[in-house]
Protein backbone atom coordinates (compact mmCIF):
# COMPACT_ATOMS: atom_id res chain seq x y z
CA UNK A 1 0.00 0.00 0.00
CA UNK A 2 1.38 3.38 -1.53
CA UNK A 3 -1.50 5.86 0.36
CA UNK A 4 -3.04 6.36 3.34
CA UNK A 5 -5.86 8.10 4.15
CA UNK A 6 -7.14 8.64 7.97
CA UNK A 7 -9.91 10.25 8.45
CA UNK A 8 -11.67 11.24 11.87
CA UNK A 9 -15.40 12.49 11.06
CA UNK A 10 -18.30 13.09 12.82
CA UNK A 11 -21.32 14.53 10.97
CA UNK A 12 -19.46 13.09 7.36
CA UNK A 13 -17.37 16.01 6.16
CA UNK A 14 -14.13 14.64 6.59
CA UNK A 15 -15.74 11.61 5.68
CA UNK A 16 -16.92 12.70 2.40
CA UNK A 17 -13.36 14.59 1.74
CA UNK A 18 -11.60 11.49 2.45
CA UNK A 19 -13.26 9.02 0.25
CA UNK A 20 -12.70 11.57 -2.73
CA UNK A 21 -9.22 11.76 -2.03
CA UNK A 22 -8.85 7.77 -1.70
CA UNK A 23 -10.61 7.46 -5.37
CA UNK A 24 -8.32 9.44 -6.95
CA UNK A 25 -4.78 8.50 -5.28
CA UNK A 26 -3.47 4.68 -7.07
CA UNK A 27 -2.93 1.93 -4.44
CA UNK A 28 -4.39 3.88 -1.58
CA UNK A 29 -6.66 3.12 1.67
CA UNK A 30 -9.04 4.46 3.96
CA UNK A 31 -8.81 3.92 7.64
CA UNK A 32 -10.76 5.66 9.92
CA UNK A 33 -9.00 7.08 13.16
CA UNK A 34 -11.27 5.79 15.68
CA UNK A 35 -11.77 2.52 14.74
CA UNK A 36 -7.66 1.89 14.09
CA UNK A 37 -5.92 4.58 16.91
CA UNK A 38 -6.29 1.87 19.79
CA UNK A 39 -4.58 -1.20 18.08
CA UNK A 40 -2.09 1.30 16.22
CA UNK A 41 1.42 1.40 17.35
CA UNK A 42 4.86 2.48 15.46
CA UNK A 43 2.75 3.76 12.25
CA UNK A 44 4.73 4.00 9.09
CA UNK A 45 4.29 5.07 5.24
CA UNK A 46 5.35 6.22 2.00
CA UNK A 47 2.60 8.78 2.20
CA UNK A 48 0.00 9.53 4.72
CA UNK A 49 -2.58 11.92 4.58
CA UNK A 50 -4.74 12.94 7.67
CA UNK A 51 -8.73 14.38 6.85
CA UNK A 52 -9.79 15.79 9.63
CA UNK A 53 -12.22 18.99 11.29
CA UNK A 54 -10.48 21.76 12.67
CA UNK A 55 -11.68 22.23 16.48
CA UNK A 56 -11.21 25.77 18.04
CA UNK A 57 -8.60 26.63 15.56
CA UNK A 58 -6.73 23.18 16.30
CA UNK A 59 -6.52 19.50 15.73
CA UNK A 60 -9.18 17.42 17.47
CA UNK A 61 -7.68 15.53 20.39
CA UNK A 62 -8.34 12.37 19.14
CA UNK A 63 -6.08 13.06 16.08
CA UNK A 64 -3.50 14.65 18.30
CA UNK A 65 -3.44 10.80 19.76
CA UNK A 66 -3.01 9.04 16.60
CA UNK A 67 -0.28 11.93 15.04
CA UNK A 68 1.60 10.77 18.18
CA UNK A 69 2.13 6.88 16.98
CA UNK A 70 3.22 7.97 13.85
CA UNK A 71 6.83 7.44 13.63
CA UNK A 72 8.17 7.62 10.40
CA UNK A 73 6.70 8.76 6.80
CA UNK A 74 8.24 9.72 3.28
CA UNK A 75 5.47 12.34 2.49
CA UNK A 76 2.25 14.10 5.04
CA UNK A 77 -0.10 15.98 4.34
CA UNK A 78 -3.31 16.91 6.42
CA UNK A 79 -6.51 18.64 5.41
CA UNK A 80 -8.98 20.53 7.74
CA UNK A 81 -12.60 20.51 6.76
CA UNK A 82 -14.15 22.76 9.07
CA UNK A 83 -16.19 25.95 8.70
CA UNK A 84 -13.53 27.63 7.03
CA UNK A 85 -11.02 29.80 9.28
CA UNK A 86 -7.94 28.14 10.60
CA UNK A 87 -7.06 31.06 13.16
CA UNK A 88 -4.05 30.27 14.77
CA UNK A 89 -4.30 26.35 14.01
CA UNK A 90 -2.02 26.56 11.13
CA UNK A 91 1.14 27.47 13.70
CA UNK A 92 -0.35 24.61 16.49
CA UNK A 93 -0.51 22.38 13.64
CA UNK A 94 2.61 22.42 12.85
CA UNK A 95 3.65 22.19 16.55
CA UNK A 96 2.11 19.33 17.15
CA UNK A 97 4.04 17.29 14.61
CA UNK A 98 7.30 18.91 15.36
CA UNK A 99 7.11 17.73 18.73
CA UNK A 100 6.78 14.19 17.39
CA UNK A 101 10.02 14.90 14.96
CA UNK A 102 7.80 14.61 11.98
CA UNK A 103 8.03 16.71 8.78
CA UNK A 104 4.22 17.99 7.44
CA UNK A 105 4.50 18.58 3.94
CA UNK A 106 1.62 20.04 3.05
CA UNK A 107 -1.68 21.76 5.54
CA UNK A 108 -4.68 22.27 3.58
CA UNK A 109 -7.95 23.47 3.75
CA UNK A 110 -11.82 22.67 2.70
CA UNK A 111 -14.08 25.16 4.18
CA UNK A 112 -17.66 23.10 4.86
CA UNK A 113 -20.86 23.33 6.24
CA UNK A 114 -20.33 23.74 9.85
CA UNK A 115 -22.05 21.05 12.30
CA UNK A 116 -21.67 23.28 15.47
CA UNK A 117 -25.64 23.47 15.90
CA UNK A 118 -25.26 26.28 17.62
CA UNK A 119 -24.31 28.58 15.00
CA UNK A 120 -27.35 27.15 12.87
CA UNK A 121 -27.33 24.74 9.82
CA UNK A 122 -26.33 26.08 6.26
CA UNK A 123 -29.08 26.32 3.98
CA UNK A 124 -29.17 23.67 1.38
CA UNK A 125 -27.97 26.48 -1.86
CA UNK A 126 -25.03 27.02 0.82
CA UNK A 127 -24.01 23.62 0.79
CA UNK A 128 -24.50 23.28 -2.54
CA UNK A 129 -21.48 26.10 -2.78
CA UNK A 130 -19.68 25.15 -0.39
CA UNK A 131 -19.76 21.21 -1.82
CA UNK A 132 -18.42 22.72 -5.35
CA UNK A 133 -15.71 24.34 -4.30
CA UNK A 134 -14.96 21.21 -2.40
CA UNK A 135 -14.63 19.29 -5.45
CA UNK A 136 -12.03 21.58 -6.93
CA UNK A 137 -10.11 21.75 -3.85
CA UNK A 138 -9.64 18.18 -3.78
CA UNK A 139 -8.42 18.31 -7.64
CA UNK A 140 -5.99 20.72 -6.43
CA UNK A 141 -4.91 18.59 -3.78
CA UNK A 142 -4.54 15.43 -5.17
CA UNK A 143 -2.45 17.36 -8.07
CA UNK A 144 0.00 18.65 -4.70
CA UNK A 145 -0.21 15.00 -3.39
CA UNK A 146 0.84 13.02 -6.70
CA UNK A 147 3.74 15.47 -7.05
CA UNK A 148 4.79 15.31 -3.62
CA UNK A 149 5.05 18.85 -3.24
CA UNK A 150 4.80 21.43 -0.57
CA UNK A 151 1.61 23.36 0.15
CA UNK A 152 0.27 25.65 3.16
CA UNK A 153 -3.27 27.19 3.39
CA UNK A 154 -3.03 30.94 3.87
CA UNK A 155 -5.66 31.51 6.88
CA UNK A 156 -8.13 33.97 6.40
CA UNK A 157 -8.43 35.09 10.28
CA UNK A 158 -7.13 37.78 11.23
CA UNK A 159 -5.00 38.96 14.23
CA UNK A 160 -7.35 39.78 16.51
CA UNK A 161 -9.82 36.71 15.95
CA UNK A 162 -6.93 34.49 16.16
CA UNK A 163 -5.51 35.66 19.18
CA UNK A 164 -7.57 37.71 20.90
CA UNK A 165 -11.50 36.89 19.86
CA UNK A 166 -12.19 34.26 19.74
CA UNK A 167 -8.94 32.81 19.72
CA UNK A 168 -8.33 33.06 23.65
CA UNK A 169 -11.54 31.36 24.20
CA UNK A 170 -10.92 29.04 22.22
CA UNK A 171 -7.47 28.37 23.53
CA UNK A 172 -9.29 27.77 27.03
CA UNK A 173 -12.00 25.98 25.80
CA UNK A 174 -10.13 23.52 23.84
CA UNK A 175 -8.43 22.46 26.68
CA UNK A 176 -11.97 21.39 28.37
CA UNK A 177 -13.33 19.97 25.36
CA UNK A 178 -13.87 16.16 27.05
CA UNK A 179 -16.31 17.80 29.81
CA UNK A 180 -18.44 20.01 27.13
CA UNK A 181 -20.79 17.34 26.99
CA UNK A 182 -21.79 18.36 30.67
CA UNK A 183 -24.03 20.47 28.59
CA UNK A 184 -25.41 17.71 26.37
CA UNK A 185 -28.81 16.06 27.50
CA UNK A 186 -31.87 13.75 25.53
CA UNK A 187 -34.78 15.73 25.84
CA UNK A 188 -38.81 13.67 25.83
CA UNK A 189 -38.16 12.81 22.02
CA UNK A 190 -35.69 10.43 22.84
CA UNK A 191 -37.15 6.73 22.47
CA UNK A 192 -33.93 4.83 23.48
CA UNK A 193 -32.49 3.94 19.77
CA UNK A 194 -29.27 3.99 21.29
CA UNK A 195 -27.87 5.96 17.90
CA UNK A 196 -26.18 8.45 19.56
CA UNK A 197 -24.20 5.71 21.94
CA UNK A 198 -23.34 3.81 18.00
CA UNK A 199 -21.80 6.78 16.62
CA UNK A 200 -19.72 8.42 18.97
CA UNK A 201 -16.15 8.51 17.70
CA UNK A 202 -14.87 7.51 20.82
CA UNK A 203 -17.15 5.71 23.08
CA UNK A 204 -18.49 8.40 25.31
CA UNK A 205 -22.10 7.27 25.86
CA UNK A 206 -23.74 5.00 27.66
CA UNK A 207 -27.33 4.18 27.73
CA UNK A 208 -28.67 3.75 30.69
CA UNK A 209 -32.91 3.45 31.12
CA UNK A 210 -32.71 3.57 27.56
CA UNK A 211 -31.35 7.28 27.64
CA UNK A 212 -28.00 8.55 26.82
CA UNK A 213 -24.88 9.61 29.74
CA UNK A 214 -22.29 11.68 28.56
CA UNK A 215 -18.68 10.31 30.26
CA UNK A 216 -16.77 13.35 29.58
CA UNK A 217 -14.39 12.00 26.85
CA UNK A 218 -15.90 14.33 24.23
CA UNK A 219 -14.38 15.22 21.34
CA UNK A 220 -17.54 17.92 20.48
CA UNK A 221 -17.76 16.65 16.79
CA UNK A 222 -21.98 16.71 17.74
CA UNK A 223 -22.33 13.01 16.02
CA UNK A 224 -24.95 12.12 18.56
CA UNK A 225 -26.31 15.33 18.11
CA UNK A 226 -26.69 15.78 14.09
CA UNK A 227 -27.51 11.93 13.77
CA UNK A 228 -30.44 11.51 16.28
CA UNK A 229 -33.46 10.48 14.08
CA UNK A 230 -35.50 12.55 16.67
CA UNK A 231 -33.76 15.09 17.15
CA UNK A 232 -33.70 14.91 20.99
CA UNK A 233 -29.88 15.20 21.78
CA UNK A 234 -29.78 19.14 22.83
CA UNK A 235 -26.20 20.72 23.46
CA UNK A 236 -28.27 23.47 25.62
CA UNK A 237 -31.74 24.78 25.89
CA UNK A 238 -31.80 26.59 22.53
CA UNK A 239 -30.67 23.61 20.17
CA UNK A 240 -33.87 22.37 19.87
CA UNK A 241 -35.44 24.06 16.97
CA UNK A 242 -32.28 24.06 15.09
CA UNK A 243 -32.08 22.57 12.15
CA UNK A 244 -29.62 19.39 11.79
CA UNK A 245 -26.64 19.25 9.51
CA UNK A 246 -24.96 16.13 8.26
CA UNK A 247 -23.64 15.69 4.86
CA UNK A 248 -26.04 14.43 2.66
CA UNK A 249 -23.54 12.00 0.93
CA UNK A 250 -22.87 10.26 4.04
CA UNK A 251 -25.10 7.00 5.61
CA UNK A 252 -25.18 7.38 9.47
CA UNK A 253 -24.10 3.57 8.71
CA UNK A 254 -20.82 4.61 7.28
CA UNK A 255 -20.16 7.12 10.59
CA UNK A 256 -21.19 3.92 12.65
CA UNK A 257 -18.65 1.87 10.87
CA UNK A 258 -16.67 4.48 11.71
CA UNK A 259 -16.56 4.32 14.92
CA UNK A 260 -14.72 1.87 17.35
CA UNK A 261 -16.50 -1.22 18.43
CA UNK A 262 -17.03 -1.80 22.26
Amino acid sequence: MKNAIYYFSGTGNSLWIAQKINEKLEDSKLISIPSFIDQAENINGKVIGIICPIYMYNIPHIVVDFIKKIKSVEYLFIVFTGAGQLGSGIKKTFKVFASQGIKLNSLFNIPMPSNYTPYGCPTEDKQKELFAAANEKVEKIIEVVKKRGAFIDSSNSTFFQSYIHPGLLYKMGYARINIMDNSFFSDDKCNGCSICQKVCPVNNITMINNKPKWNNQCQQCYACLQWCPQTAIQSNKKTADIKRYHHPNITVKAIINSSPVE
